[in-house]
């Protein structure tokens, strides 16, 4: 399975979910987007862009088929994969994922929280606009996970269930330097995401072609639940899951998901 994690994100992974990979026996690799990490920046990079890096990645591994599995700003990295390479991927699940910027019939900001609206607002008028505001945001998230408190401020609205979720992370191992490393060493991604995010993704939804599970999270406050809902309409083979927790995913909403994306014969 190739993971494309949320904004901003690590190629470096947290207890819970290595947990799961090891529990079902899969081999999951995730690759940094150009900006983040080590990873070369792309400046004006579309979403279908990472389709090309996926591509490369699964040759090198040798990989012919694989599945794929995107979270929130992941999520659209992950149906790039999806529409561009059918040939490749079997499913894709695509969680608490926003839908594209603009699409006909939903209003992208309804129910999105300040701190959303005010960072997607500024990227829409370009990096000079949003730079300042993500780079503080990374500065303040390092600066309070360093001081024992949860990375997202009041600004997020966080749900209680999330809240929970962010606050039981802080005690885990390397839980700093993953924060450190998703947020002031992924700067450049982080503005190059949300740039492609509310810019034209480069691909239509409607032009995939395999089984793509669509999750919502009940109790979410950062992806409202119509672009689930948009997107499971406008996938013709797409399937809408309600998960019971919040934006911030918990073992068993993970089982879930890579469950339904591991073939029948795996365990």
């Amino acid at each position: 399975m190739l993971f494309h994690y949320g904004t901003p994100g690590t190629r470096l992974l947290g207890p819970r979910i290595t947990r799961v990979v090891e529990l079902l026996d899969i081999d999951l690799v995730v690759v940094d987007r150009p900006g983040y990490g080590p990873c070369t920046r792309r400046p004006g990079r579309r979403v279908v862009d990472v389709v090309d890096d996926v591509a490369s990645v699964a040759d090198h591994l040798g990989w012919g088929r694989f599945a794929t599995c995107g979270g929130s700003g992941g999520g659209p990295h992950a149906l790039a994969c999806a529409a561009a390479l059918s040939d490749r991927v079997e499913r894709c699940a695509c969680v608490v994922s926003p839908a594209p910027y603009g699409a006909e019939g939903l209003d992208w900001f309804d129910g999105m929280p300040p701190g959303n609206v005010e960072e997607f607002s500024l990227a829409l008028q370009g990096e000079e606009a949003c730079r300042p505001l993500i780079e503080r945001l990374a500065a303040d998230a390092v600066a309070a996970v360093r001081a024992g408190t949860i990375a997202l401020g009041p600004q997020y609205q966080l749900t209680d269930a999330d809240t929970a979720a962010l606050q039981a992370r802080l005690d885990d191992p390397g839980y700093v330097e993953r924060t450190i490393a998703a947020h002031c060493e992924g700067i450049d991604g982080w503005i190059d995401d949300c740039m492609a995010l509310t810019r034209p993704w480069g691909f239509d939804p409607a032009e995939i072609k395999l089984p793509v599970s669509v999750c919502s999270a009940i109790d979410d406050s950062l992806c409202p639940s119509g672009h689930g809902e948009w997107l499971a309409a406008h996938i013709p083979d797409a399937e809408l899951r309600i998960l019971p927790h919040g934006h911030i995913l918990e073992e068993d909403d993970l089982q879930a998901v890579f469950r339904w994306l591991l073939p029948l014969d795996a365990p």
